[in-house]
Order: structure tokens, then sequence, then C-alpha cells
């Protein structure tokens, strides 16, 4: 996966007396790594968990173990879901110069914004690709499920052999979110798939504002 140059990005705002997007920068970078984080530490937590000589499904260490992974699981997504706040700020300030304060911007805004006033296509592009995806779909709605209602509850399941995942883990009930249904998912699936993509997702978007940039 190749990384958003912000290093390239900062000298081109130098050049053309753009004002810089640093602490937009930092905060998502800041954001990535901790979703790194969480993922890195969940999945070493179930590692460890099945490493042990007996494990006994309903114990107090399986218990411990899964409400760990489960937390980390969780702020992984919470880290995830900040990513696309952080990005509308960056557009915010490169692209709509400021048109929004800080607390008015969303992806949402921004990119309707960038449509009406017909500017910076592929950036545009990239970012309602970000805004249509299912996993970025899936980590909002989850986000907004467990701050605002609930908490999401976990099964655990095993299962192997042909046409199986041959895997053991847990996973997220299904749950409703605006009328919209997000199907039951492993949280592996999160940690790996989900995350990958979005981060896939964003280093176009930015990829495309250096370009963008380069160009004005």
């Amino acid at each position: 996966m190749n990384n958003w140059n912000f290093a390239e990005l900062n000298k081109l705002c130098e050049e053309k007396g753009i004002n810089n997007v640093k602490i937009y920068q930092n905060s998502l970078h800041w954001r990535w790594l901790r979703a790194d984080y969480h993922a890195k530490t969940a999945a070493k937590i179930w590692e460890d968990l099945f490493n042990k000589e007996h494990v006994a499904l309903g114990d107090q260490s399986f218990f411990d173990a899964t409400f760990s992974y489960e937390a980390q699981v969780e702020s992984c997504i919470q880290s995830l879901h900040s990513l696309g706040d952080i990005l509308s700020q960056i557009i915010n300030v490169l692209v709509l110069q400021n048109k929004y304060s800080e607390h008015d911007v969303s992806i949402k805004k921004v990119i309707d914004t960038m449509e009406k006033q017909n500017i910076a296509s592929e950036i545009n592009k990239s970012t309602r690709n970000l805004l249509n995806d299912n996993s970025f779909n899936y980590i909002g709605a989850f986000c907004n499920t467990i701050k605002h209602r609930r908490l999401l509850h976990t099964d655990f399941r095993t299962e192997w052999g042909e046409n199986a995942r041959n895997e053991s883990g847990l996973r997220f009930e299904e749950f409703e979110f605006k009328g919209a249904t997000y199907p039951q998912t492993w949280c592996s699936d999160i940690l790996e798939k989900y995350r990958f993509q979005i981060f896939s997702l964003i280093n176009e978007i930015g990829f495309n504002i250096n370009k963008y940039i380069a160009a004005i």
C-alpha cells in the first residue's frame, strides 16, 4: 500500500503560497497509526489466547481475552471512522479555500461543494468512492450505533473444513442504522480487510490532492 506523500504536499503548498494543513496531516497520521496499533494488539490478544495449552470457552481467562480483544477492535473502528472527518478538513482548506468553518465540515458537504463548483474532479471522484464504500459505511454506522444507542454484541464462532473460513473468532451481530441493515461481521475482517480498504481509498484521495495542488 502506497502512503500519502505529506512531505511532497507541504512542499507544494509552500511553493504556491497555500495555507498548509500540517495540523490535520498530523491528526490523520496519528489516527492511522492508532488504527494499526489497535488492530495489531487485538490480533496478538487472540493469538496468545489460542497459544495456551488449554483453552476453556467460558472460563475467566477466555472472558478476559475476549473482552480485551473486543475493546481493541472497537478502538480500531473509532480511529478508522475519524479518518474521513480529518480528510474533509484537508479538502476544505486546500481545495475549497476554507469555505466552511472547522466545526461545519463533513465529507458529504465537501463532495457536494466540489461537484457544484465543478472543481477537482479527480479528488471528488476518489472521495465519493470512499463515501460509497461498504467498509467505510459499516465503520460509520457502527460508530454511530455504539455512540448513540447501545453496544453491539458478539458471538464466538469456529468453523473448519471445505467451504469454511477455517477460523475461530468473534463476530459482531447484524444491526440497523438509518434504515440500512449491516450484516453480521467477523472482527478479523474489520481488522484486516476493512482497515486496508479504507487506507487504500484514502491514499488514492491523497495522491489526487497532491496532483491537484501541483497543477494549480
